[in-house]
């Protein structure tokens, strides 16, 4: 044995240990393995298990060579030329599988280069101990270079991070601004983009992701709500806008008006998640496929290129699936798909995931919320059913929802205003106000109905009314509406919240629990339909109706007004090819309650909603 046979020995066992950690899950969960490294699937599954029970072998011949290098050297020199077949065969021959020929390659290189000096250097020459230090402390400087050029390429391509974008206007921040939730459930920009290109079958309609709702400005390439920052490379997260923007079009071919911080109509917020998780179980989400489709856009430099085929794609693919499993186990993937356009469930999955509170079926389907002029509503209960008192409590904890790190919370928070993304956003929403009614309102008619807001509404709803911003109990027979919402927050899930963030200065201590809705004010209410805290009233004559005699299938998503009824339009072949089709007979979406105004007379009707177009 000299010193180079020594080293080369190592790097053989090594070379062994990494076959088996390799081969080992191959052989007993060959499907996973196949999902975790990117791989295109296999079938039947067979072939994979036994590749792998070959490599076990394979393995095992290799153990002479690393006992004995120059004792056995036709078996040491097999076991180079066996690491450059592979390096020839995955490489040159099966690009699909390219990073088991750099696997091989890794290996390939010192064992050849040690080998060869191994077998070229008499034993006796170095055996003498300096030269032995000397070869020792060229192969250490060897290894900490190496060592340091990983981390280096590490941080460069995950972990540098440039200050994200701060938008000269707070409106601009609101919808393109970042909230930190890129660095921990940010898609590859690149990846994201391409998405739905590959995958067009997994969305409802054609036109990428406008197709569940989303709203592109001109001039943009990433959807309102969308946002994007490097760490290491360009990722896309979400921000509060996604659910909080409005359009609105006065006839089918007009250019829609975006309205931000109005409530999401057209919005499926919960179908993006779905369609990440559909594209994940697919076959065709994997390195070579997805590559090939970004090299249509953008030529990515090699350092980005191998960091996504090798890292990017099949890291992305095995936290979507392991997602995926998760909300399975919370009987969640279903429900996903429910809520429909301008609708989510957005405590459940926070109360399993983050508060791990047990699975228990409820439902909390509700419509989005507009976001104006909230420094009007600093008194009240927020929330469709007043689960907190607090507007920076709702505000943090939204994003936290969204998928932003309380220790991005806890630095951004501590800002000055200019530079604290949340901040900017809270400003925002305090200071916005909704666009005016944008057809002509009979002045004479809106000043009768008035008369009756004042009499019938105002107490409830008008700013400084004596029950507006507070709990409506669902036990009083005028309002009774769908329970689902309700139910599904619980006291403990409060507490659980209340404690979530005990250890932060901004920590929450105004999660509770109410038992109804809260009276809201109708700021902008000519753009807030569905109507009811689940949506389940297109317009809102309608509202003003026995709930019998409301429509019981609607199509929710199409954002031309309905100037009649007063909401968007609901039915027709437009309505029901862009919408979703939503059933008031289903679980959460009961259309009953809100008996207030349903007494009036016809012309007493009219004479209202005439009204509430100026709100």
């Amino acid at each position: 044995m000299n010193t180079y046979s020594i080293w080369f020995g190592r790097v053989v066992w090594l070379g062994i240990f990494a076959n088996l950690l390799i081969a080992i899950p191959a052989l007993l969960l060959p499907g996973e393995t196949l999902v975790l490294f990117a791989f295109p699937s296999a079938y039947p599954l067979l072939w994979v298990t036994v590749s792998a029970l070959f490599l076990i072998l394979l393995s095992l011949f290799y153990v002479p060579a690393a006992l004995q290098p120059l004792r056995y050297p036709p078996v040491s020199w097999l076991t180079v030329l066996a690491r450059l077949v592979g390096v020839v065969f995955f490489l040159g021959f099966n690009r699909d599988y390219f990073v088991l020929g750099l696997f091989d390659l890794t290996f390939l290189i010192p064992e050849a280069t040690l080998l060869f000096l191994a077998v070229r250097t008499p034993v006796s020459t170095t055996s003498i101990a300096p030269k032995s230090q000397a070869v020792k402390f060229k192969l250490a400087a060897i290894g900490l270079g190496f060592l340091l050029l990983l981390g280096v390429v590490t941080y460069i391509e995950f972990f540098h991070e440039l200050p994200p974008t701060y938008y000269a206007s707070n409106e601009e921040h609101f919808l393109y601004g970042s909230i930190g939730t890129e660095s921990t459930s940010g898609v590859p920009y690149w990846l994201w983009l391409v998405l739905p290109r590959v995958f067009p079958d997994k969305l409802p309609n054609p036109g990428g992701y406008a197709a569940i709702g989303m709203i592109f400005a001109e001039g943009r390439d990433l959807p309102v709500g969308f946002t994007k920052q490097t760490i290491g490379i360009d990722r896309v997260g979400i921000n509060c806008a996604v659910c909080h923007s409005s359009t609105y079009r006065l006839h089918p071919l007009d250019k829609p008006v975006i309205v931000p911080g109005g409530p999401g109509q057209t919005q499926i917020p919960q179908a993006y998640l779905h369609f990440l998780l559909d594209c994940a179980s697919d076959p065709r989400f994997n390195s070579s496929t997805l590559m090939a489709e970004i090299a249509k856009n953008y030529h990515l430099s090699l350092l980005d290129s191998l960091t996504y085929r090798f890292v990017l794609i099949p890291f992305v693919k095995y936290t979507l699936l392991a997602q995926k499993n998760e909300y399975a186990s919370y009987g969640l993937l279903l429900p996903l798909m429910s809520a429909g356009n301008g609708r989510i469930d957005p405590f459940n999955l926070v109360k399993y995931r983050y508060l791990k509170q047990p699975p228990d079926g409820s439902l909390g389907n509700s419509d989005m919320e507009p976001l104006w002029n909230l420094k009007a509503h600093s008194n009240f209960s927020y929330h469709w059913d007043g689960l907190n008192t607090s507007l920076q409590e709702v505000l943090l904890s939204s994003a936290i929802g969204d998928g932003t790190p309380l220790k991005w919370v806890e630095t951004d928070f501590k800002k000055p205003e200019k530079e604290s993304s949340l901040k900017r956003i809270a400003a925002f929403m305090n200071e916005a106000q909704p666009p005016k009614y944008p057809f002509p309102i009979d002045q004479a008619m809106a000043a009768e109905g008035k008369e009756i807001y004042d009499k019938q509404c105002a107490q409830c709803h008008a700013p400084g009314g004596e029950r507006t911003g507070k709990v409506e109990p669902i036990d009083n027979p005028m309002l009774g509406t769908d329970r689902n919402r309700i139910e599904m927050w619980t006291q403990s899930t409060a507490t659980a919240y209340n404690q979530y963030t005990a250890k932060y200065d901004w920590r929450f201590s105004h999660f509770g629990k109410q038992n109804g809705y809260v009276n809201v004010t109708m700021e902008g209410l000519w753009l807030r339909g569905p109507y009811l805290h689940n949506g389940s009233v297109p317009g809102l004559s309608d509202l003003l109706r026995e709930p019998s005699q409301r429509p019981k299938v609607f199509y929710r998503g199409y954002d031309v007004i309905d100037p009649e009824n007063v909401g968007f339009v609901s039915q027709g072949p437009e309505a029901q090819r862009v919408g979703f089709r939503y059933d008031t007979s289903e679980r959460g979406n009961s259309n009953a309650g809100h008996l207030w105004g349903t007494s009036l007379k016809d012309d007493e009707k009219k004479a209202l909603v005439e009204y509430l177009k100026t709100l």
